[in-house]
């Protein structure tokens, strides 16, 4: 007979661990953190808020955040057997009915819980199903000669007209009295619960699960246990007193452990927990298993690793073994749920084949979830499913890398500088832009100025851009942030009669969109100032002005003004307005001479335009 020993850790405020050794090797484990609310279990009220007739399923408001939902099979058998041709959901409900439901599976993600009109409530050796008089024995159960004395001793029962009574396996070797005992107490809960939910008008909780510890003492406690080791005082005296109600026979075992060290330390329970965590599982023989989480499914693959052998066969049956005992624990352990995939090592005899199929079926018996065992097909590929019995560890302890976004891979830095690169590449094509900052990573940062300064300087040269690289270390390698800041306007004008067409300008091609580089900020939202089709028709018509102008007059001391700007940026308007302040100044001139009739032309060099380099940009 094997060792059992339960270790039950809560001295730490924050959570509450559980494990189960066979031998000294972890068999279970559970954990619940305090302030992760657990709602599977609980009983509420709810409300329909909306039928699908498509999915034959209703959405329940039950008080929480996201709707319930509660499918055909999980209505009430007494509800369904009223009128047996009435199969559909929509006629055996109707929106803002109340109803009295209870979470079977809880919220993961993105879907909301599963919930069940078919009330159940477990004790230590039955399960009471109000609303479901129908009585069971566990599956788990198999001799026909305990199935036939416990039918006897459920049929003395006091069981009211309207509940079930289900036998759990726990139930091995028990009394009547204890069944009587365990069904009164069950049925005190329910008349609670019944009364509070009359009383209860608005959606919400009605009656609250059991939390982890009493729940394993419930569920989870083995006949063979030899002790059970609580580190916690408080924690002890409500473990006390349950199994003085429940299961008083057993009251010896349970002792309150007082050490210096932890009560998982003191049995080398740590190392063993640190192992469920990781994806690589060394076995005995020398092979490993590998598991890989996914949303579609599990995949575990066999390998032989460093298991060697003459026969290759031998070698691929002898890991095979070991890996589907492992197999079968880790499920346990880990909690892993729905389609599971092994890939076992291909052998060739159908007898060896079989013998690794039987190794894991005795095994998974140990396990309380329901579950479905194919067999291995000419791939070697075996496909199971099995239910989830509380969420994953992965899922309780782990959260997704902000790095690989949960992929669990990560570019190489060569290609995140190629990247960031192009990146700055195309937000230097603006022309808009008078600076660009880029903070990105350290480690991408130093890379960035060493090995593409020349680049980067080029880029500044051809643009007329400053580019600031700023490593951060205190960014992800994959981060990239980058600020623009454009062109200050250099002249304030008159409206323009095409501001209104140019507020949004749609950027050529090229050009970059703001949208295109992630966590761009613009520093300055002044646009630029319009060159529309007209301003460049007034401006030649400007210059053509000018030129006629210079013919006319030749005043050797007569200087053109240039206007006052010179930014590529100044509008038809500015240029016209220099211009004309040079012709009145000319006019003038030209006036005063005529007074005193001695007009003397200028030279055609001194009315020379400015040099190009001065000129305003059209």
């Amino acid at each position: 007979m094997p060792d059992v020993k339960v270790l039950i850790n809560a001295s730490d405020e924050e959570e509450i661990r559980i494990a189960t050794l066979k031998n000294g090797v972890l068999f279970d484990y559970d954990v619940e953190f305090i302030h992760n609310e657990k709602n599977k279990g609980n009983i509420y009220k709810a409300k329909i808020v909306k039928i699908d007739q498509s999915l034959q399923a209703a959405f329940v408001d039950y008080g929480m955040e996201r709707n319930g939902f509660l499918p055909l099979a999980e209505l009430p058998r007494k509800l369904v057997s009223e009128d047996s041709g009435r199969t559909k959901i929509q006629q055996l409900l109707k929106k803002d009915q109340e109803i009295m439901v209870q979470v079977i599976r809880e919220q993961l993600g993105n879907k909301g819980a599963m919930v069940s009109a078919q009330i159940s409530l477990a004790g230590r050796y039955l399960v009471v199903t109000p609303g479901n008089p129908i009585n069971g024995i566990s599956r788990k159960i198999e001799g026909s000669e305990e199935r036939k004395e416990f039918k006897k001793m459920v049929d003395l029962l006091p069981i009211p007209d309207d509940v079930g009574v289900i036998v759990r396996t726990a139930s091995l070797g028990i009394s009547q009295e204890d069944f009587e005992k365990d069904l009164s107490y069950l049925l005190d809960i329910y008349s609670e619960i019944t009364d509070r939910y009359s009383k209860q008008n608005q959606p919400g909780l009605v009656w609250r699960e059991d939390d982890l510890v009493i729940r394993t003492l419930r569920d989870g406690f083995l006949p063979d246990t030899s002790e059970v080791l609580i580190d916690d005082l408080e924690t002890f005296k409500r473990a006390q007193a349950f199994m003085k109600r429940t299961m008083p026979s057993y009251i010896p075992v349970l002792k309150h452990y007082v050490g210096k060290k932890n009560v998982f330390s003191k049995y080398q329970t740590e190392d063993q927990i640190e192992l469920i965590y990781g994806r690589t599982i060394h076995l005995p023989s020398g092979g490993a298993i590998v598991i890989d989480q996914t949303e579609a499914l599990v995949a575990i693959d066999v390998n032989s690793g460093k298991t060697t052998g003459d026969n290759q066969e031998e070698t691929a049956l002898k890991t095979n073994m070991d890996a589907a005992v492992e197999i079968a624990r880790q499920l346990r352990l880990r909690d892993l749920a729905g389609l599971i995939a092994v890939d076992f090592i291909d052998m060739k005899r159908e007898t060896n084949i079989k013998s690794v199929q039987n190794q894991l079926i005795d095994h998974l018996k140990e396990d309380k979830a329901r579950m479905e065992v194919g067999k291995i097909n000419r791939f070697g590929v075996l496909i199971m499913t099995r239910q989830r019995i509380r969420p994953s560890l992965q899922h309780i302890n782990h959260e997704s890398c902000i790095a690989c976004k949960g992929t669990g891979k990560v570019k190489t830095k060569e290609a995140v500088l190629l990247e960031f690169f192009r990146k700055i590449r195309t937000a230097a094509l603006r022309e808009d832009a008078s600076r660009m900052t880029i903070k990105m990573s350290l480690e991408i940062g130093l890379l960035m100025l060493n090995s593409k300064r020349n680049d980067i300087s080029d880029l500044e040269s051809k643009h007329g851009v400053k580019i600031d690289i700023q490593p951060d270390s205190t960014l992800h390698l994959s981060d990239f942030i980058l600020e623009i800041q454009k062109h200050p306007n250099p002249v304030e004008t008159a409206p323009s009669i095409h501001d209104n067409a140019v507020k949004n300008p749609v950027l050529s091609e090229g050009e970059l969109e703001a949208k295109d580089i992630k966590n761009v900020k613009i520093k300055s939202t002044r646009s630029r100032p319009n060159t529309g089709k007209q301003d460049r028709d007034k401006q030649r018509a400007a210059l053509s002005e000018r030129e006629r102008l210079r013919s006319l007059f030749h005043d050797d001391k007569a200087e053109p003004v240039a206007p006052e700007s010179t930014s590529k940026y100044t509008s038809g308007f500015d240029i016209l307005g220099s211009i004309k302040s040079s012709v009145d100044s000319l006019v003038r001139k030209a006036k005063h001479k005529n007074k005193r009739s001695s007009v003397k032309a200028p030279k055609q060099s001194d009315l020379s335009a400015p040099e190009e380099k001065n000129d305003p940009k059209i």
